[in-house]
Protein backbone atom coordinates (compact mmCIF):
# COMPACT_ATOMS: atom_id res chain seq x y z
CA UNK A 1 0.00 0.00 0.00
CA UNK A 2 2.98 2.51 1.11
CA UNK A 3 4.28 2.60 -2.95
CA UNK A 4 1.01 2.35 -4.05
CA UNK A 5 -0.34 4.93 -2.51
CA UNK A 6 2.69 7.27 -3.58
CA UNK A 7 2.70 7.09 -7.24
CA UNK A 8 0.37 9.63 -7.97
CA UNK A 9 1.34 12.02 -10.23
CA UNK A 10 0.05 10.84 -11.41
CA UNK A 11 2.74 13.48 -10.90
CA UNK A 12 2.54 11.74 -6.10
CA UNK A 13 5.84 15.15 1.33
CA UNK A 14 7.17 17.70 3.53
CA UNK A 15 8.15 20.55 1.04
CA UNK A 16 6.58 21.69 -2.02
CA UNK A 17 8.42 22.61 -5.17
CA UNK A 18 8.68 24.59 -7.94
CA UNK A 19 8.03 22.76 -11.47
CA UNK A 20 8.27 24.62 -14.46
CA UNK A 21 6.20 24.53 -17.31
CA UNK A 22 5.49 25.85 -21.05
CA UNK A 23 2.98 24.78 -23.35
CA UNK A 24 2.78 25.65 -27.23
CA UNK A 25 -0.45 26.77 -27.03
CA UNK A 26 0.10 28.90 -23.97
CA UNK A 27 -1.98 26.56 -21.61
CA UNK A 28 1.34 25.83 -19.67
CA UNK A 29 0.15 23.10 -17.24
CA UNK A 30 -3.51 23.36 -17.44
CA UNK A 31 -5.13 20.14 -18.87
CA UNK A 32 -4.17 16.32 -18.61
CA UNK A 33 -1.05 14.36 -18.04
CA UNK A 34 -0.56 10.56 -19.09
CA UNK A 35 2.23 10.08 -16.94
CA UNK A 36 4.47 7.34 -15.96
CA UNK A 37 5.80 7.12 -12.26
CA UNK A 38 8.32 5.05 -10.66
CA UNK A 39 8.56 4.86 -6.90
CA UNK A 40 12.29 4.63 -6.23
CA UNK A 41 10.89 3.47 -2.31
CA UNK A 42 9.29 0.32 -2.76
CA UNK A 43 10.18 -2.65 -0.34
CA UNK A 44 12.41 -4.60 -3.26
CA UNK A 45 13.21 -1.92 -5.31
CA UNK A 46 11.40 0.83 -7.44
CA UNK A 47 8.09 -0.56 -9.03
CA UNK A 48 6.69 1.69 -12.08
CA UNK A 49 3.38 2.06 -13.28
CA UNK A 50 0.48 4.39 -15.01
CA UNK A 51 -0.95 7.32 -13.72
CA UNK A 52 -3.40 10.42 -15.01
CA UNK A 53 -3.41 13.74 -13.75
CA UNK A 54 -5.30 17.12 -14.40
CA UNK A 55 -4.52 20.25 -13.44
CA UNK A 56 -7.87 22.47 -13.76
CA UNK A 57 -7.78 26.48 -13.98
CA UNK A 58 -7.95 28.26 -10.26
CA UNK A 59 -5.50 25.62 -8.89
CA UNK A 60 -7.49 22.38 -8.57
CA UNK A 61 -5.01 19.30 -9.49
CA UNK A 62 -6.82 15.55 -9.69
CA UNK A 63 -4.44 12.92 -10.06
CA UNK A 64 -4.68 9.08 -9.73
CA UNK A 65 -2.91 5.70 -10.79
CA UNK A 66 -2.92 2.02 -11.52
CA UNK A 67 -0.91 0.75 -8.34
CA UNK A 68 -2.94 3.52 -6.15
CA UNK A 69 -5.46 3.39 -3.24
CA UNK A 70 -7.87 6.14 -4.64
CA UNK A 71 -7.91 9.65 -6.20
CA UNK A 72 -5.41 12.29 -5.34
CA UNK A 73 -7.03 15.66 -4.89
CA UNK A 74 -5.30 18.65 -4.35
CA UNK A 75 -4.08 22.37 -5.48
CA UNK A 76 -1.24 23.69 -7.47
CA UNK A 77 -0.26 27.19 -7.43
CA UNK A 78 1.46 28.83 -10.68
CA UNK A 79 5.00 30.74 -9.68
CA UNK A 80 7.38 33.37 -12.02
CA UNK A 81 8.89 31.73 -14.62
CA UNK A 82 6.46 29.55 -15.41
CA UNK A 83 6.91 27.49 -12.77
CA UNK A 84 4.02 26.32 -10.15
CA UNK A 85 4.14 23.86 -7.08
CA UNK A 86 1.86 20.78 -6.40
CA UNK A 87 0.59 19.12 -3.25
CA UNK A 88 -2.55 16.58 -3.33
CA UNK A 89 -4.01 14.17 -0.52
CA UNK A 90 -4.96 10.24 -1.22
CA UNK A 91 -6.33 8.14 0.99
CA UNK A 92 -5.72 4.39 1.70
CA UNK A 93 -8.07 1.50 2.98
CA UNK A 94 -6.31 -1.50 4.10
CA UNK A 95 -7.18 -4.31 6.77
CA UNK A 96 -4.74 -2.00 10.20
CA UNK A 97 -7.21 0.74 9.12
CA UNK A 98 -7.49 3.95 6.80
CA UNK A 99 -4.33 5.98 6.28
CA UNK A 100 -3.75 9.49 4.30
CA UNK A 101 -0.99 10.12 1.90
CA UNK A 102 0.36 13.42 1.21
CA UNK A 103 1.92 13.71 -2.27
CA UNK A 104 4.38 16.90 -3.69
CA UNK A 105 5.62 17.08 -6.81
CA UNK A 106 8.68 18.97 -8.95
CA UNK A 107 9.14 19.03 -12.50
CA UNK A 108 9.19 21.11 -15.30
CA UNK A 109 8.07 20.50 -19.70
CA UNK A 110 11.49 18.92 -21.16
CA UNK A 111 9.28 19.71 -24.82
CA UNK A 112 6.24 21.08 -25.76
CA UNK A 113 4.10 18.88 -24.16
CA UNK A 114 6.04 16.54 -22.22
CA UNK A 115 7.18 16.69 -18.79
CA UNK A 116 9.30 15.04 -16.04
CA UNK A 117 9.89 15.43 -12.58
CA UNK A 118 10.25 14.39 -9.28
CA UNK A 119 7.91 13.62 -6.56
CA UNK A 120 7.99 13.31 -2.55
CA UNK A 121 5.33 11.71 -0.31
CA UNK A 122 4.08 10.99 3.24
CA UNK A 123 1.70 8.50 4.79
CA UNK A 124 -0.07 9.25 8.04
CA UNK A 125 -2.24 7.40 9.95
CA UNK A 126 -6.08 9.51 10.42
CA UNK A 127 -4.57 11.17 14.22
CA UNK A 128 -1.56 12.44 11.96
CA UNK A 129 1.10 10.24 12.85
CA UNK A 130 3.72 9.78 9.73
CA UNK A 131 4.05 5.99 9.43
CA UNK A 132 5.82 5.62 6.47
CA UNK A 133 8.70 9.15 5.81
CA UNK A 134 10.71 10.22 2.97
CA UNK A 135 9.12 8.56 0.00
CA UNK A 136 10.13 9.73 -3.32
CA UNK A 137 10.04 8.98 -6.99
CA UNK A 138 10.15 10.19 -10.42
CA UNK A 139 7.63 10.39 -13.43
CA UNK A 140 7.66 11.45 -17.01
CA UNK A 141 4.48 12.37 -18.87
CA UNK A 142 3.08 13.61 -22.20
CA UNK A 143 -0.36 16.01 -22.90
CA UNK A 144 -3.40 13.88 -23.23
CA UNK A 145 -5.11 15.83 -26.14
CA UNK A 146 -8.98 15.66 -26.99
CA UNK A 147 -8.19 14.43 -30.40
Amino acid sequence: MIGASAGALGIGAAALSPMTALAADSAGVVGTWDVQITDLSTPGGPATFEGVTTFAPGGVVVSMDSNGPSTGIGSWAKKPGHAFVGRFIQFGFDPQGTSKVVVSVSGKMSEEDSIAGTFTYKVYDLKGHVIFGDGNGTFTGKRFSAA
